[in-house]
């Protein structure tokens, strides 16, 4: 292109603009190399020689956990653990060796530890002891050398302790099951939860295992804070006028307290009650679903499962064959026994294929095809009407009113109750039992339902598999006319700054497909049934009557049929249930006891029942 001067003068305003734009670029690049080297110079020569910044953690508190009462379930103690920073250590094998001269560590241990390395960035502590002695701490605090090693004999470059907090519970076995435990994060829970939560969980946190500590990890863990140091090479704390600006701190966010539905005492004296036998216990607020109690026998200690050794305690708990992990009153799945007869009667009285005065004979036996199935009671209950049926707990009058009613009318009214479906408690793996149907039967079986099988499942045997926990749900709408209730246990949540209490509702109950809506007047029925149970002399719990509380009840005896000739000695014993209300008049307590291998319900699992609704009425 030929310049002219016409050209030039076209070329000249933007030659200017262009001026300006590179002399505003020079003068930030300048502004910049200034700030970088006069101003901010002195900070960036310090970490040119190998300087680093190092952020030490300030745990939060979790959240401690009350009962209904005020008395605390699980609190915080301060713990100390012994870690290995890689990127600090100079001579692993000298550190090695100090460690296991001076305080018995292992090498193998040592070097099994310092493997994990190569998992993680280098700035990454690594655990190698829990919650250590305080004469630990005071040994590697006082021998820890602020110039790195000094001597052949002692190298601590990179060693050094970290502060935390662990769990402590006053009473580490009575409500092991529903607490959950706290453990350091493994990589496959860390990625599931930075999916949900990101930025809210890292390596080394501290998280809920289980119970309520897993559920609401999220808002009793709070948000740790840290402190920015600046360090040398092998981890050395230094000082640097005018650096502290320059760093940044992050104050600790304490996690929420949460005040819980559980009563220490009836937890208490169900762990006492339970000792050398397994099973489970549960008590609801039959009004609003509020547990009172969920115990779970065997239990485990969680004071145990905390520092170095705790790892080993788990996996001889998890070994077991007791079966320690197990929260049987929402993961443990029975035959209901003679408890059944409620859903039965229920639905007879329901469907209306009997009244109330009706009497059906008892002689100890009814034959349907060639074959005899035997009442409780073997020579029979003679001429039995409803009320007298559920007292008695006559098998011949339940078996009668299951062929009437056949195995689906028996399921719809089972669902009623909140059988064979999960109760929405909110804790983890818990199992929504068994009510069979004939469809299914088809389905799974390939073969249609037989009318002898309806009489098993009429009184609870069979097919039938609930938990307590629908057992307690199933007693507590007995109670409060028919209404159906979601167990929970969260009743408030505090902030620990400013003291502020926000009450958690319980979620409402949200019925799914076709349901029933019982009877007031019905239920009114089937209670006065379960009243007798225990004030009439013929009652099968009318020993209980010795109390002088009015309560209601229904024992159950469910038969180990499963485990055929291969059970021995108290292993061939039935399962004792009992499920009971209190008192009649505007219950406030609604019980479920299931004793595995424990007999009678009314010998076994009747008296716990009992020392329950007595402690918790303060009777």
């Amino acid at each position: 292109m030929e310049l002219t001067q016409s050209t030039l003068q076209e070329l000249e305003p933007r030659l200017k603009k262009m001026a300006v734009v590179l002399f505003v670029v020079l003068g930030l690049i300048g502004a910049r190399l200034y700030y970088l080297q006069v101003i901010k110079g002195k900070f960036y020569h310090l970490f040119s020689e190998e300087n680093s910044i190092r952020e030490i953690p300030v745990p939060a508190l979790r959240g401690i956990l009350w009962d209904r009462n005020g008395i605390p379930l699980v609190e915080n103690r301060a713990a100390f653990d012994l870690v290995l920073t890689p990127q600090f250590v100079v001579d692993p094998k000298q550190v090695f060796g100090t460690l296991e001269k001076n305080l018995q560590i292992p090498a193998e241990k040592l070097e099994a530890k310092w493997k994990e390395k190569y998992r993680w960035p280098a700035y990454q502590p690594i655990v190698v002891l829990q919650d250590v002695s305080l004469d630990m701490v005071s040994w590697v605090r006082a021998h820890k050398s602020p110039w790195g090693a000094l001597s052949s004999e002692i190298d601590l470059r990179g060693v050094d302790i970290r502060e935390r907090f662990e769990r402590e519970y006053p009473d580490g076995d009575i409500a092991s099951h529903v607490l959950g435990y706290v453990r350091e994060i493994d990589a496959e829970r860390l990625r599931n939860l930075q999916k949900k939560w990101s930025g809210r969980y890292r390596l080394g946190d501290q998280v809920g295992i289980r119970g309520l500590e897993e559920v609401w990890d999220r808002q009793i863990r709070g948000e740790d804070g840290f402190l920015q140091k600046v360090v040398n090479a092998v981890g050395r704390e230094i000082y640097y006028p005018g650096i502290e600006e320059e760093l940044q701190d992050k104050q600790a966010v304490n996690g929420l307290h949460l005040k819980l539905t559980l009563d220490t005492r009836l937890q208490k004296i169900a762990r006492d009650y339970f000792k050398g036998k397994t099973g489970a216990a549960v008590a609801l607020d039959p009004n609003d679903g509020a547990v009172l109690l969920l115990y779970s026998a065997p239990s485990f200690d969680l004071n145990r499962l905390g520092g170095e050794r705790g790892s080993q305690y788990w996996q001889e708990m998890a070994a077991d064959p007791a079966g320690y992990f197990i929260n049987r009153p929402l993961q443990g799945a029975y035959p209901p026994g003679s408890t059944y007869k409620i859903v039965t009667g229920t639905g007879a009285l329901s469907e209306g294929v009997v009244k109330t005065d009706e009497k059906v004979h008892c002689g100890g036996s009814l034959f349907f095809g060639n074959r005899a199935f035997h009442c409780w009671r073997s020579g029979g209950h003679g001429m039995v009407e409803f009320h007298r049926g559920l007292v008695a707990s006559c098998d011949v009058f339940f078996y009668t009113m299951g062929l009437r009613l056949g195995v689906d009318r028996l399921s719809k009214y089972a669902h009623a109750f909140g059988l064979g479906e999960q109760s929405g408690i909110g804790l983890p793996d818990e199992r929504s039992g068994f009510i069979p149907t004939s469809a299914w039967k088809l389905k799974a079986r390939k073969e249609p339902w037989q009318e002898g099988e309806t009489l098993s499942i009429a009184i609870g045997q069979g097919y039938d598999l609930v938990t307590p926990l629908q057992s307690a749900v199933m007693i507590s709408m007995v109670a409060n006319g028919g209404k159906k209730i979601r167990p929970y246990l969260v009743e408030e949540e505090m902030d620990p700054v400013s003291g502020s209490t926000k009450k958690i509702d319980p979620e409402p109950v949200v019925e799914k497909g076709e349901h029933v809506t019982l009877s007031p007047e019905v239920i009114e029925e089937v209670k006065k049934g379960l009243v007798g149970v225990v004030a009439e002399p013929e009652g099968t719990a009318h020993r209980l009557s010795a109390l002088k509380i009015p309560m209601g009840g229904k024992t159950g005896t469910a038969q180990v049929v499963s485990l055929g000739k291969s059970c021995r000695g108290n292993a061939c014993l039935d399962h004792a249930w009992f499920v009971a209300f209190a008192p009649v008049e505007n219950p406030k307590i609604a019980v479920a006891v299931l004793v595995e291998h424990g007999g009678h319900g009314g010998a076994t699992a009747a008296p716990l029942a009992a020392e329950l609704i007595k402690a918790y009425l303060n009777e």
